[in-house]
């Protein structure tokens, strides 16, 4: 077989990338939004809790959510859809398409 013609030192690179090709498979944000969030709106903080289908702002009754891929409605808001992004696993970024604006949020717990 090809793997016995390999060198030893070879398939460890080999299995090495393997396992590296799968660490870097990038989380769908329906896995990454689910959590604790702070970001800063006209310089006052709010934190924002994120279940897997409903978002409480500040204490706030929840309201429900959809994702479909990257984009984000809030209940029924479907002008309003933000379009999801994780720089890293505690980073979020919310981009709305229609004006350009980002709100970064960082995670809190």
């Amino acid at each position: 077989s090809v793997m016995s013609r390999m060198p030893k030192n070879s398939l460890i690179l080999l299995f090495a990338l393997v396992l590296t090709g799968c660490a870097s498979q990038p989380m769908a944000p329906a896995d990454l939004i689910v959590g604790e969030w702070q970001s800063e709106v006209a310089g006052f903080l709010i934190n924002a809790s994120y279940s897997t289908d409903a978002v409480s702002v500040d204490g706030h009754d929840p309201v429900s959510y959809s994702l479909d891929g990257d984009r984000l409605t809030i209940g029924n808001d479907t002008i309003s859809v933000r379009i999801l992004s994780f720089p890293d696993r505690d980073e979020m970024v919310q981009l709305d398409p229609l004006t350009g604006a980002a709100q970064r949020f960082t995670r809190s717990q």
